[in-house]
């Protein structure tokens, strides 16, 4: 892997401020030619290390999109405390939207000579930056894939972003772990709570019970690694995303939306509705379906079966598919739900 930071002398964001000497941290993952970049923009805490959080879809040998046969890149999002600048390098820190995001990116990665990318994909806040690519530079992505995210951020995930927000406003870091706890219960879902939880005692002999005991462990994690500024300025962009009437200056490319059976914080009726409402635009949009108990988090605690689904959406396009993806597996495997094929 390559790693190179590129500095931006101003960025111009969409609420009239202007941000100079911006940083943005870009990860290469594999040799670099014409037609085999593979742009994946991260979620809500991921960074620019794709292999290290999505290694069953880029990155690691034998992934979907395997290193050997195409280029990964990824890139630190703007605001992020992985690498690029953020709230943590200056403490009036401007609001920044996913428009602002892809901006900065864009310009970063036009410097690195990165013009045209075969595909953009990403999770979450990570695939509405691929839509964002799409739509405002179509000329420069030749497909893109949203997984678990639709084309605006529901009411329900907005005033639940808010309550994390308002926790952090009163205490850094014990509001932290109660922003962790909440968003936690909401990529999960309650099939997946109830199997593994139950209302079990703590499994490790402490009061109260495993459930909370789970909480608890994740919390803990998170505040070792996240800022609380950063994740209060990345929740306010994602509440802002809503590109429903965005007006792209050209055709976008083809656009796949991936929704997740058991997500309630991105129910799959609404992100099949934003592909409805791409295609009704004469856009190239389709839907598919990821048959998952796991919730919102499925598109990362099952990126092996999601790889699979993934290839058949690839396999199904005429772009990429031959290029990047190895040939499916023998055939055993879990059945996945694509469209009304089924999928093994």
């Amino acid at each position: 892997m390559t790693a190179t930071d590129v500095t931006l002398p101003e960025l111009r964001l969409d609420c009239g401020a202007c941000l100079h000497d911006v940083v943005q941290h870009v990860e290469i993952d594999g040799d670099p030619q014409r037609d085999n970049l593979i742009l994946i923009p991260h979620a809500l805490t991921g960074s620019a290390r794709v292999r290290e959080w999505w290694p069953a879809i880029a990155g690691a040998p034998g992934a979907l999109f395997d290193p050997q046969r195409c280029c990964v890149v990824g890139i630190n999002a703007l605001g992020s405390c992985y690498g690029s600048s953020g709230p943590r390098d200056a403490a009036d820190f401007a609001p920044i939207t996913v428009a602002d995001m892809v901006r900065a990116q864009a310009l970063a990665l036009e410097r690195l000579g990165f013009s045209r990318f075969a595909l953009a994909i990403g999770g979450s806040l990570g695939g509405m930056q691929a839509l964002q690519w799409a739509l405002d530079f179509p000329e420069r992505v030749g497909h893109a894939i949203v997984v678990a995210a639709h084309d605006h951020h529901s009411a329900m995930g907005v005033a639940l972003n808010g309550l994390q927000r308002e926790a952090i406003a009163l205490d850094s870091v014990r509001g932290l772990r109660l922003a962790r706890k909440l968003a936690v219960l909401t990529y999960k879902s309650d099939a997946l709570l109830a199997a593994r939880h139950d209302r079990r005692p703590d499994r490790h002999g402490r009061a109260g019970f495993d459930v909370e005991g789970y909480l608890e462990a994740q919390a803990e994690r998170f505040v070792g690694r996240m800022d609380a500024s950063t994740y209060a300025v990345l929740t306010s962009a994602m509440d802002s995303f809503d590109v429903r009437r965005h007006r792209p200056r050209a055709t976008p490319p083809p656009i796949d939306f991936v929704g997740i059976s058991g997500d309630w914080l991105f129910r799959p009726a609404d992100v099949r509705a934003a592909a409805a409402r791409l295609a009704a635009r004469e856009c190239s949009s389709a839907y598919t379906e990821f048959e998952s108990d796991h919730g919102h988090d499925a598109f990362l605690a099952e990126a092996p079966r999601l790889a699979q689904l993934l290839r058949a959406i690839l396999a199904r396009r005429d772009a990429c598919s031959g290029a990047f993806v190895k040939p499916a597996p023998d055939g055993r495997g879990d059945q996945i739900v694509l469209d009304r094929m089924q999928v093994r």
